[in-house]
């Protein structure tokens, strides 16, 4: 009769643990499994065996808690910024992060960049307006004597206050050389000059050249002569350095407004700004040189009052009597106290408002 021993029937039961099943969720917390078995030693090899033979065993945990990794998501944490330009085309922004599922801030990577909302786009706020800015004309006429001319500079500007391309303000652009005069010349022989060139440099210091002959006045006209001829006279220089402004900034002014009252003592505006050499606004200008942007106008007396019922019809009567259209009846009516006036002021019936 084979007998065994009771510790050691207990001994040939045990837990076989299997391998942990895959997370039940990729990220944040989720289950994952594992199968305990019960098995049992014998003659040299183990058979699977109800549990309860293995009840004097701690039995092993089948289930546990798993997390691969936090759970992320895309989250808009800002309003739109406002349009990076104040007119035309630009852009704008906003703060958009990857936060955890426990709210962190996290590295782009741990959320799906294909579901990234955008953090800039395209703002449109509305065309620039834009206007014709220039300078004074030069001080001096380029000829001493006879004709001559002066010059200054003419930008075509933004809002944006940048410099766009001289067409862009339209068909009405300033003149940039106008004549002058400085009388005429003696009738004698003497070296007379052409105007200079422009400086070499826009700031700073530079050179310029000119032309300088020996001529004398007939009253045919001018003839070029040998420069012997004018020998007795110091001959002007053909060359001289130049200093048009210190690098830094002018003062640019637009056309003066129209006058804010008809009639009597008004006043009337213009827009003055201070743009460095690349156009762009600067506070460098000298306070001292800067143009009056306000003053008073006196366009012309007051007219006699004229009959209640003989009214303008339209605003912009002002181009018809600049354009001389008055004769006509439709613009008679049309503008009945402009055309009136101006009957009365070519008839010479003049007095002041009391």
């Amino acid at each position: 009769m084979l007998l065994i021993h009771i510790s050691d029937f207990y001994r040939a039961f045990s837990w076989d643990i299997g391998e942990w099943s895959e997370c039940s969720k990729t990220c944040g917390l989720g289950l994952q499994h594992r199968q305990v078995l019960c098995r049992q030693a014998y003659a040299n090899r183990t058979l699977n065996v109800h549990s309860s033979r293995c009840q004097h065993l701690e039995r092993p945990e089948t289930s546990s808690s798993c997390q691969l990794k936090i759970c992320s998501e895309w989250q808009i944490r800002s309003e739109w910024s406002p349009c990076s330009v104040p007119c035309g085309v630009g852009q704008r922004s906003r703060e958009v992060h990857c936060v955890s599922n426990v709210g962190d801030i996290v590295a782009d990577d741990e959320c799906n960049m294909k579901l990234r909302p955008s953090d800039v786009e395209n703002c449109d706020v509305g065309p620039c307006t834009k206007s014709w800015f220039f300078s004074d004309w030069s001080a001096q006429c380029s000829a001493d004597c006879g004709a001559g001319v002066r010059t200054r500079s003419v930008q075509c500007l933004s809002d944006h206050v940048s410099s766009l391309p001289l067409e862009g303000c339209g068909s009405q652009r300033p003149t940039e050389v106008q004549p002058c005069n400085n009388g005429p010349c003696e009738s004698r022989t003497e070296w007379f000059t052409g105007p200079w060139s422009q400086c070499s440099a826009e700031c700073g210091s530079g050179s310029q050249q000119r032309a300088v002959v020996c001529l004398m006045r007939s009253d045919e006209g001018f003839a070029v002569m040998p420069g012997y001829e004018c020998s007795s006279l110091d001959k002007p220089l053909s060359q001289q350095s130049c200093f048009i402004k210190t690098c830094g900034a002018k003062w640019f002014h637009t056309d003066w407004s129209a006058c804010s009252k008809t009639c009597e003592t008004g006043y009337r505006v213009r827009e003055v700004r201070c743009l460095s050499d690349d156009m762009t606004t600067s506070d460098r200008c000298e306070e001292t040189l800067k143009p009056h942007n306000k003053e008073e106008c006196h366009p012309e007396p007051c007219l006699p009052l004229i009959d209640e019922k003989c009214r303008d019809k339209y605003f912009n009567c002002n181009v018809v009597v600049q354009a001389r259209l008055c004769v006509y009846d439709y613009y008679q009516k049309a503008c009945c106290a402009s055309c009136t006036r101006v009957a009365q002021r070519s008839s010479g019936h003049w007095r002041q408002r009391s």
